[in-house]
């Protein structure tokens, strides 16, 4: 049996060795026809390595001739087919620029924008590239509003616009836990105005009382009436927005907190 094995395994060596001779021969003494129909050939042989190499060549010799568009277009599939996002993105953005005519031109700009949202990193990194994917996303929708692509473009960007909210909110409760108490309060009220819409809105109100209070029990004290005052505020909207919600316990002792804070405060002064 281990005799049978080593013979497959011989003969798949021959094969495949015959077969790198066989591209070598071609890449180097072919003719540009010759090149143009393997390139397409590996390319449905779903060997995309061989037909890009190939096709890298060929649409510098081509540029001018009715074959050009057909060989781009491939040479940016083969980009996508193996994986490497960034480069196909790019060069399916400049094929719908170069050839907006083409019926390839929809689709590659679709593509284009779909390849950001594949190399789209995690929440919890840095989410510029998150950014451009929506950006050009909204741009192949209002290229075309009438394609069929655009209900599942619309979804994509609204798990791109997730990560942002995940992302900002992350950030803010970042400024909380090395307590940068006034930055935290900010960031969470910026975090609601900009994301109203946001699935941690509740916990988003009830971080700004927590943060609020903690940043008015370390101030100075002639500071201090006025921002436990700041917390009452931000209790009353958590309170009136959430009478039944999952911190309203938490909340309401940083309320009577701050109520404390102020009584005593006040007779201090008197």
């Amino acid at each position: 049996m281990f005799r049978f094995f080593k013979i497959i395994l011989f003969f798949a060596l021959i094969v495949t060795l015959g077969s790198c001779s066989k591209y070598q021969q071609l890449a180097k003494h072919g003719s540009t026809p010759e090149k143009y129909e393997a390139a397409m050939k590996y390319y449905e042989q779903d060997d995309f390595y061989h037909s890009q190499q190939l096709l890298d060549e060929l649409i510098v010799v081509l540029r001018g001739t009715n074959k050009l568009e057909k060989a781009y277009y491939y040479y940016a599939q083969t980009y996508y087919k193996e994986g490497d996002y960034m480069v196909a993105s790019y060069h399916f953005k400049y094929f719908a620029k170069t050839f907006p005519k083409s019926d390839y031109a929809e689709e590659c700009l679709y593509l284009s924008a779909y390849c950001k949202f594949l190399d789209s990193p995690p929440a919890n990194l840095d989410q510029s590239s998150t950014v451009t994917a929506i950006n050009e996303m909204q741009m192949f929708i209002n290229m075309y509003p009438e394609s069929e692509k655009v209900y599942e473009a619309n979804e994509i960007m609204d798990k791109l616009r997730k990560k942002l909210v995940i992302k900002d909110f992350e950030n803010a409760k970042q400024y909380l836990t090395t307590e940068y108490y006034k930055a935290a309060v900010y960031a969470f009220e910026r975090h609601l105005k900009k994301f109203p819409g946001s699935p941690f809105k509740e916990e988003a109100m009830y971080l700004t009382i927590e943060a609020d209070y903690i940043y008015a029990s370390k101030s100075i004290n002639y500071r201090q009436e006025e921002r436990y005052t700041k917390t009452l505020s931000a209790y009353n909207d958590y309170a009136s927005k959430y009478p039944d919600g999952v911190y309203a316990k938490k909340a309401e002792r940083y309320k009577n907190s701050a109520k404390h804070g102020i009584e005593k405060i006040k007779k201090q002064n008197n």
